[in-house]
């Protein structure tokens, strides 16, 4: 692909609730686009982008795929995302990268709980989106209904840009506002042929009606073209395109489109809106920062003048070799050139740079600004990490990942099959930050955990068939939590010869219930008494203190689980002057830690998911009866065109194995959907 100017490059992803059609819109982006030949579908296991053995058997997106294609003369860097709840650190990791969004919407389902999920992550990263919704075509459909619930539930200001054209109560293609145009797609091309009409005379009065009510809500946005709406004075479509553009860039305003992908239609004015409506890196803000070696704040402009700086926000492993892949956020780097390492202090050199395409790549000459790219090797680079110009050295914030929720046991028969195992489940940590790994040390057993059933499921499955790994595999079970209910203080003494040196200590510690925001699980900050404990050690201290409650087995709780929402006060903090000071710090403030938890009234959390249960409406009762036992709290029920849908919340530890427990109720006409919502006080008995 040749060099283009960065007005016209966009970064984009595809983000929506799993089935709402992702993966087939992108498939048709490409097809359209010229960059394939043919469309992948994703129910026949042939979908382009889903590669992997178990997202064709699923049909499902399991991984982010990138691809880059070029339309209207732009260059489109596109990245399709997961819609499971247990792969949203891939949509986290994505959007933290990315200048805009398309949002897919189930022209049947509407907004649903993953929607709302993608959503507020788009909103926390200030991300410009525009929606479509999809599957306008089936029955039940209702565009004016989903369009609402963009508004309601993600108090979104959205405005249709175009709506569905229904003949013979069928959808037939669609209703371009601005233009007045009605855009019939041909069947026979899978859309690729566009034809354009007048629209018919009986439809006039309700676009023009819907046309200027689109054009009041856009001048509501926008005080230049709300001055000419209020002068009475006429208002061309270039200038309302202009200011939906502005405002959705700046985020006031959600432009809307409609179609059916699985039938072709409505897909190429969506291409047209991402060159028209989202963001250019040149649109975005400059890249945010600090400088690794003072921690003042530092940023860099997304222009090919600034020094090189890049992001790795997701790394690949495969059976041959590791996929960095990096944003490009300022400059360029060439294979020839080096790069600088902040967090090891050392100097790189990018042997190889690709640009993706699903599970190709193809060699390009350097990495420029705008650029979504893939390079190989850089054992030790991470996500999360920078890649910078060694003379301008500069840190990006690294990405934040959700905490584990379901773990399982995997042990091995022989001493090589486990070496094995731990090289292979090292190479997943580096790709996947949210699985994790510990050792039981009662049992000796690798306890891997994830982010819930089908997460750990896929990554049994790639240990087995992708790395041939040999082990056995436990049964997915609850990563409870627990904390603290009162407040305690817990005193700690260490005295141990180390070598011909006595090493002694002694640390006080208060704990204390930590009040905390809904969905918030981390441990806070340690405060520490400066006045009390040597500046150098304070790090240390803190550091200690988080490993120390996060590790659960050695916490002295009560019950073996990490410790989460307290507040500690390092109270006290003596030792004898060691060569090391570490040693008894670490010791001290361990039984000191275990000695106030052991005081505090430790209780157990477990997590609660929020729930979602569409099924037929004869089905209800039996849906009700089970979920009761599974202990849900039901918010909401509504029925909807002879389907009902339950809302609430449910402990996972309940919903193992609900999926087959639902096609079994349902007679496999049932669906659900979880996604994490908090920890909150197990049951006695659990």
């Amino acid at each position: 692909m040749a060099l283009i100017s960065l007005d016209r490059i966009r970064n984009v992803g595809i983000i929506a609730h799993i089935d709402a059609g992702k993966t087939t819109a992108t498939e048709r982006f490409l097809f359209y686009s010229g960059k394939s030949h043919r469309i992948g579908e994703v129910h026949n296991g042939a979908a382009i982008m889903d590669f992997r053995a178990d997202e064709r058997e699923r049909g499902i997106t399991i991984s982010a795929a990138a691809t880059t294609f070029a339309w209207n003369n732009h260059q489109v860097n596109l990245i399709d995302t997961p819609g499971h709840v247990d792969f949203t650190a891939e949509v986290e990791r994505s959007l933290r990268v990315l200048d805009g969004a398309i949002v897919i919407f189930s022209g049947v389902e509407g907004v649903e709980p993953q929607s709302e999920t993608v959503w507020r992550q788009a909103d926390r990263y200030q991300v410009p989106r525009i929606a479509f919704i999809n599957k306008l075509d089936r029955a039940g459909a209702d565009h004016n209904r989903v369009l609402q619930q963009i508004k309601t539930r993600l108090g979104a200001n959205a405005v249709a840009l175009n709506i569905p054209y229904t003949t013979e109560g069928r959808l037939g293609g669609i209703i371009n506002l601005l233009d007045r145009r009605l855009v019939v797609f041909d069947a026979t091309t899978h859309g690729k042929e566009l034809q354009v009409r007048d629209l018919p005379a009986e439809l006039m009065p309700s676009v023009e009606e819907e046309r200027s009510r689109l054009i009041e809500r856009v001048a509501e946005c926008i005080d230049w073209l709300a001055d000419i709406y209020l002068s009475g004075g006429p208002i061309e479509t270039k200038d309302v395109r202009r200011a939906i553009r502005e405002a959705t860039l700046a985020g006031t305003l959600i432009p809307v489109f409609c179609g059916a992908a699985l039938r072709d239609l409505g897909i190429q004015p969506v291409l047209d809106a991402i060159c028209d409506y989202l963001p250019s890196p040149l649109d975005r803000p400059d890249a945010k920062g600090m400088d690794p070696e003072t921690g003042e704040p530092a940023g860099r402009p997304m222009t090919l003048e600034a020094p090189f700086s890049a992001l790795v926000f997701k790394v690949v492993a495969t059976t041959s070799t590791d996929y960095l892949w990096l944003r490009v956020y300022s400059g360029a780097l060439t294979t020839e050139e080096r790069c600088y390492h902040p967090r090891t202090g050392t100097r790189l050199r990018l042997r190889r740079i690709l640009r993706l395409h699903a599970d190709r790549t193809e060699p390009v000459e350097q990495a420029r600004c705008g650029d979504i790219v893939a390079v190989q090797g850089l054992k030790e680079v991470v996500t999360g990490d920078t890649l910078c110009d060694p003379q301008h050295p500069i840190t990006f914030e690294p990405i934040h990942f959700p905490q584990t929720v379901v773990s399982m046991a995997v042990e091995t028969q022989t001493n090589a099959d486990r070496d094995r195992l731990q090289e292979v489940v090292a190479r997943l940590l580096r790709e996947d930050p949210t699985l994790s790994v510990s050792t039981d040390e009662e049992t000796g057993q690798l306890i891997l955990s994830g982010m819930g059933e089908l997460h750990l499921e896929v990554t049994r499955n790639r240990l087995q068939r992708e790395f041939n790994v040999e082990a056995f595999f436990g049964r997915p079970r609850v990563s409870y939590r627990e904390t603290a209910t009162v407040p305690a203080i817990g005193k700690g003494e260490f005295e141990k010869r180390i070598g011909d040196t006595p090493v002694s200590g002694r640390a006080v510690v208060e704990v204390l219930p930590r009040p905390r925001a809904l969905g918030d699980h981390s441990v806070a900050p340690v405060e520490i008494d400066l006045s009390k404990i040597a500046r150098q050690l304070s790090t240390a201290m803190a550091r200690g203190a988080q490993e120390i409650l996060l590790s659960g087995c050695n916490s002295g709780g009560g019950h073996g689980y990490p410790v989460v929402d307290i507040k500690v006060n390092v109270l006290e903090f003596r030792h004898n002057d060691p060569p090391d000071p570490l040693v008894p710090l670490l010791g001290t403030l361990s039984w000191a830690l275990r000695d106030a938890l052991s005081k505090s009234n430790t209780i157990v959390l477990e997590p609660v998911m929020t729930l979602e249960v569409r099924a037929p409406e004869e089905f209800l009762g039996s849906i009700m009866k089970d979920l009761g036992a599974r202990r849900t709290e039901i918010r909401e029920t509504d029925l909807l065109d002879g389907f009902a849908v339950v809302r609430g919340l449910v402990p996972l530890a309940e919903m193992f194995g609900y999926s087959t427990n639902m096609r079994s109720l349902t007679q496999g006409r049932g669906s659900f959907s979880m996604e994490p919502y908090d920890y909150q006080p197990a049951r006695k008995e659990d």
